[in-house]
């Protein structure tokens, strides 16, 4: 039976070629984010399954009690491995120190690589493998240094990375001994470049890096795991934990063990667990969507079946002339959406496959295409075909032969399509909304790049002063002939570093970003002050008296921002008097920002040079900056190109590429299920059509008969869609700055193309009704 309405199916579906592929593609879109979302959860559940003896290996957690509240943290300190290597059933312990992003130095600048000293037992324990090198190299040479592929190519490029010697600012120098291949998993435990424990020791009584390699009280960055000889262990080792408890001043540490298969998903209760991957309550959202995603793609497939209903009458009817039951119509009817289904996911895992390098965080996911993915996807298909066919099929197979030998058109398939005109609204609702948000945001690229472009000079260096004292430096350079100003400033067109402190005017207190900047800044850049004064020419800089503010901060402190020059605010527990207001920043986002003098936390001198001596000063401020810190490299860039450059292109940004497709897909959606509706409303309307026609009715005022329901639908569409755009530019604009135009044309732009993509998608069905011939009409009567 099943095969021969397979048969039966394919043999339709290849009459009906277009409409066929209108519903492959339909599902096809539908389907889309569902399956992105299934192989992300693929990944996520084959997070560190590449380790050998998987069942065996454990991950050593600590509980600290800290004045009765209880914390569970993802590391452990490094004297507890001892304690664990004496235990009889533990087979091996490794020791990972997570020493964090350090600066590689490079003729081209700096390069952040993530950096863990650990030891040769973690090629053993875990399934992380080395190309080349030897792993007891971590344990007798402390200047080796072993890099995964990815980043010796990121380094190296594809020159051989080893032998190649490499200097990490505060670290000192090591030597490539050893290439780690990339996982084939995703992993908790991700790696950059490894050093030895030895060597952190070394670093340890060379002050450069925090002594925790005896201390029970320095566990948050460190971490401990333990391969077992059976997975039965887990408990004995739990129970023989519990003799390891400590107690130290504040507070008191437990250790237990979760198994490696345990951390992924993970557990939001556990602290410095960041590559744990999606928790539970993820997992939960991502398979809502996924359902969500399923009845939509099932909207969108029933609105097409019933606008071939009358079509497909006179087969039901034959077919139950010759004696087929009801329960093989809706089978047929069946195997043909879940053929559908098949064929669009089998057209949709290519095209996702090659998307995935242009959607954010996608780009680095790894999964195996195992039988397990592979079969989810195919019962997610057969399921988004079977949810999808089940009311065509229930409501195409109520079809009576008497009814399809009299040729009664006008069959009324349901009472209503309250429930359907209700879904329409809702797609093309949400299709506005997103529209005005692509338009808005386009509009604000586009204007702030013209900014970008008039404003911001093309000779203008920026220089990372990486903790350093800047003033000899600033001195420096400023003698140099090719520099004409230079700046101390955190701050230049729009904040590059902030911080935030807690602000007290009048018993009102708010948390507002502040930067640190030059006295000397708002003078030389030639700012025009809205009231009271600049920073005056001599400023202590051991104590701070004075701070300016912006409008949008002014604003916030004060109901009118003039009045505040002049009063004092409670700042880090000081006070510390406004004597300026100055513009808020022409780039970027229009944040409320307090303006102080801090020289402590300035990060960056901003150098203005003499045009066309690119070149040359680079040079010369490099050697200065050699002069004064030859043990790091200066990270000296053009401002333009390096902070603007990717906006000033003229190119369209990735996160503007991925939205606006975003909107393009909802709006193709939208279109094919209101595509089916319009095409159904004109086959029901046929007779009616054809009479008004013989009364004299003209082509134009058929279709427009047909249409103007359509169009009344896109109405409430945009009644609906436009207030809820507004709110979400609204809440756009608090993020972006009040360059983010909500105005008449920009809503006008959004709802307007999705209100004639809508019309013509409608108009393409209903420019039928123009072509009806009474004749015909009467004669089927």
């Amino acid at each position: 039976m099943i095969k021969n309405n397979l048969k039966i199916a394919v043999r339709i579906l290849w009459k009906n070629k277009l409409f066929s592929l209108i519903n492959i593609l339909s599902l096809s879109l539908s389907m889309a984010v569902g399956i992105i979302l299934f192989t992300g959860l693929k990944a996520t559940f084959d997070t560190d399954h590449f380790h050998p003896k998987l069942n065996q290996l454990v991950r050593i957690l600590t509980q600290e009690t800290n004045e009765g509240e209880q914390t569970k943290w993802a590391t452990a300190p490094l004297p507890l491995a001892t304690q664990l290597e004496s235990v009889s059933f533990v087979e091996k312990t490794v020791r990972v120190r997570l020493a964090g992003k350090h600066n590689l130095q490079t003729d081209k600048g700096d390069v952040p690589i993530d950096i863990k000293f650990s030891e040769p037992s973690f090629f053993d324990v875990f399934g992380f493998k080395l190309l080349s090198g030897n792993a007891q190299s971590l344990t007798h040479n402390p200047n080796s240094l072993f890099l995964t592929e990815k980043t010796a190519e990121k380094i190296f490029g594809n020159a051989n990375a080893l032998g190649q010697t490499v200097e990490f600012e505060s670290l000192g120098s090591y030597t490539v001994e050893g290439i780690i291949q990339d996982p084939p998993l995703e992993t908790h435990l991700p790696i950059e470049a490894m050093l030895s424990l030895n060597t952190a020791e070394i670093l340890e009584k060379k002050e450069a890096i925090s002594s925790i390699s005896q201390d029970w009280g320095g566990f948050k960055s460190s971490a401990i795991y333990a391969r077992l000889q059976s997975e039965g262990n887990l408990e004995q080792l739990n129970a023989t934990l519990q003799n390891y408890n400590r107690k130290l001043d504040k507070s008191s540490f437990q250790f237990l063990a979760q198994p490696i298969e345990d951390i992924t998903p993970g557990k939001i209760a556990i602290k410095n667990n960041p590559n744990a991957g999606v928790s539970w309550e993820d997992v939960k959202t991502q398979l809502f969507i996924i359902l969500s995603l399923t009845l939509l793609a099932a909207f969108n497939y029933i609105s097409l079946a019933l606008a071939r209903a009358f079509s497909r009458a006179q087969e039901v009817g034959v077919r139950k002339t010759i004696g087929a039951t009801r329960g093989q119509v809706i089978g047929q009817f069946l195997m043909e959406s879940t053929l559908v289904a098949l064929l669009a996911l089998l057209f949709t895992v290519p095209c996702v496959t090659m998307l995935a390098h242009y959607i954010p965080d996608m780009d680095d996911v790894t999964f195996s295409w195992d039988i397990a993915l592979v079969s989810g996807l195919i019962t997610y298909a057969v399921i988004t075909g079977l949810v999808a066919g089940a009311f065509p099929s229930w409501l195409l197979s109520a079809f009576q032969p008497i009814q399809v030998l009299r040729k009664m058109k006008n069959i009324k398939l349901f009472r209503g399509v309250a429930v359907y005109k209700a879904l329409i609204v809702v797609q093309f609702s949400v299709t506005i909304l997103f529209m005005i948000l692509v338009v808005i945001v386009a509009d604000y690229d586009r204007k702030n790049n013209a900014i970008i472009r008039s404003i911001v000079p093309s000779n203008v260096l920026t220089l990372d002063l990486k903790g350093e004292k800047y003033q000899n430096l600033q001195n420096e350079i400023s003698q140099l002939s090719q520099v004409e100003t230079t700046l101390a400033t955190n701050w230049y067109y729009e904040p590059i570093k902030m911080g935030k402190d807690s602000v007290t005017l009048n018993d009102k207190t708010l948390a507002i970003n502040y930067v640190s900047i030059d006295p000397r800044t708002i003078e030389t850049e030639g700012i025009s002050l809205l009231a009271g004064q600049n920073f005056p020419s001599t400023m202590p800089q051991s104590t701070e008296q004075y701070v300016l503010v912006n409008e949008a901060a002014a604003k916030l402190l004060a109901s009118k921002s003039e009045t505040l020059v002049g009063q004092n605010l409670l700042l880090d527990s000081g006070s510390v008097q406004v004597i300026g207001i100055i513009p808020n920043e022409i780039i970027g986002q229009q944040l409320p920002l307090i303006y102080r003098y801090l020289p402590n936390e300035i990060t960056t001198l901003t150098i203005k040079i003499k045009p066309n001596t690119a070149l040359e000063a680079t040079r010369a401020i490099q050697s200065v900056w050699k002069d004064h810190f030859p043990e790091k490299t200066a990270n000296l860039y053009n401002l333009k190109e390096y902070r603007y450059s990717g906006e000033i292109s003229g190119g369209i940004s990735g996160e503007m590429e991925i939205f606006g497709g975003s909107a393009l897909i909802v709006m193709i959606i939208a279109a094919l299920g209101i595509l089916g509706i319009a095409s159904y409303s004109v086959e029901t309307r046929t007779k009616e059509l054809g009479i008004r026609k013989i009364l004299g009715a003209n082509n134009i005022k058929l279709v427009w008969i047909v249409t103007r329901n359509f169009g009344i639908l896109m109405l409430i569409a945009g009644l609906i869609g436009v207030p809820a755009g507004l709110f979400c530019g609204d809440l756009l604009r608090k993020e972006m700055g009040s360059y983010l135009d909500l105005g008449l044309i920009n809503i006008s732009i959004a709802f307007g193309s999705v209100a004639i993509v809508g019309l013509l998608v409608v108009l393409s069905q209903t420019i039928r009704a123009g072509q009806i011939e009474p004749v015909n009409v009467l004669k089927a009567e």
